[in-house]
């Protein structure tokens, strides 16, 4: 069965949550403004976007406050091939979504 994600669906992968590092932030802003600067959306219309890192195999989501399911925020996983049915996501509750520190940035 798919998992559903941060506004995304994924078939036939385990995502396990890592460290969101600095070129995983700047990945997904860099795919944001290019979809802003290639269409007519404002920032307030982006509520969720991804980017994938083929160096480290990771995939970067941005989910924004807007967003109707889940808390705003940027996660990173390490993706791996699995059977379809046997998705899974693996988060560790020892690592900062970076949650917190969106809502601390608009106050």
């Amino acid at each position: 069965m798919p998992l559903e994600l941060h506004n995304y669906e994924w078939e036939g992968e385990r995502l396990v949550q890592r460290e969101t590092e600095p070129h995983h932030i700047a990945g997904v802003l860099a795919k944001i403004r290019w979809v802003l600067e290639n269409s007519d959306c404002d920032w307030e219309d982006v509520y969720s976007g991804y980017y994938e890192c083929e160096e480290d195999g990771t995939v970067t989501f941005y989910e924004g406050e807007s967003a109707e399911a889940g808390n705003p925020g940027i996660w990173t996983y390490v993706v791996y091939s699995c059977p379809v049915g046997s998705e899974e996501v693996v988060k560790n509750p020892d690592i900062n979504d970076f949650s917190s520190s969106i809502g601390d940035a608009t106050a």
